[in-house]
């Protein structure tokens, strides 16, 4: 089976972004993504990783990721999976659910979670449909609906624990806020640990705890993440490279398909594709 990979990018849908992967036998990286992310496993078996646990997904198994919460999924045995994943933007998707009284507490309270739901796979299904149709307001219509209704399914099947509190929480998030807002910049330890008022050792402890990376693993998934935002805005891999503070091109695409499965050039293609297309 030769590995195929889509991305679905719809103009009159920018809160969305989705990827439909067939036979892969790609692997992640332990990274994190800035939307709130869903995804099926269509074939194939797989393994899903949270901080703290990790757990067997089959087809049928819905996975949701909180924003900015590291984890993994990967084949086992190296064998060929087949998924689709679906990255949603989560200041409308808060929005969206804040319009019901029984979905308006949901997204803060809801964790990373697996749950197993003919109803949840038949609405993606739809949602997938949907994304492959050409009707733009049936589209965002059928979305909305399916992304709310699968919400709704999720708070019934409940979540997983919590991930414990960290130690000197204000601190670590200052230290985070500002990686982030230098993440194309060399940040060095010292500096986060001022940042979060604490020892060097207690800040790796603490983010590796919290975030399940160092800090140098963190802010080089930063990095990917801004550079795919790049990306879609139409910068080339070189630009997208330099301008997200990587000096080696070769690391940037290693980084980079180490998290995304796709290479730059695969990735940005669907975006050329979705423009060359567009009506007139």
């Amino acid at each position: 089976m030769q590995p195929t990979l889509h991305f679905w990018r719809d103009p009159a849908l920018p809160f969305l972004e989705g990827r439909r992967a067939t036979g892969s036998l790609s692997c992640y990286a332990p990274h994190t993504h800035p939307t709130f992310s869903i995804g099926i496993v269509d074939a194939g078996r797989s393994t899903f990783a949270l901080t703290q646990r990790s757990m067997p997904i089959v087809p049928g198994d819905v996975v949701l990721v909180r924003a900015d919460d590291v984890h993994s999924c990967n084949p086992e045995d190296l064998q060929r999976w087949s998924y689709r994943m679906f990255h949603i933007d989560p200041a409308w998707l808060h929005d969206l659910l804040a319009e019901s009284p029984d979905t308006c507490r949901l997204l803060a309270a809801m964790e990373s979670q697996v749950i197993r739901s003919p109803q949840a796979a038949l609405l993606l299904d739809r949602m997938t449909a949907a994304l492959d149709g050409n009707d733009g307001t049936a589209k965002e219509a059928e979305v909305i609906t399916c992304l709310h209704e699968l919400m709704l399914l999720c708070a019934e099947a409940g979540s997983m624990p919590p991930v414990e509190e960290s130690d000197n929480p204000d601190g670590l998030q200052q230290a985070h806020d500002y990686l982030l807002a230098h993440c194309r910049e060399r940040v060095d330890i010292d500096t986060l640990a001022q940042v979060a008022g604490t020892g060097r050792y207690q800040l790796i402890r603490l983010f590796r705890r919290r975030y399940g990376l160092t800090p140098h693993a963190l802010q080089l998934d930063m990095k990917i993440n801004q550079a795919r935002a790049l990306l879609r805005q139409g910068a080339s891999a070189a630009d997208a490279a330099y301008d997200t503070g990587f000096s080696d091109q070769s690391h940037f695409h290693r980084a980079f398909k180490s998290r995304v499965a796709a290479t730059p050039a695969q990735y940005q293609k669907r975006r050329t594709a979705n423009k060359l297309s567009a009506p007139g």
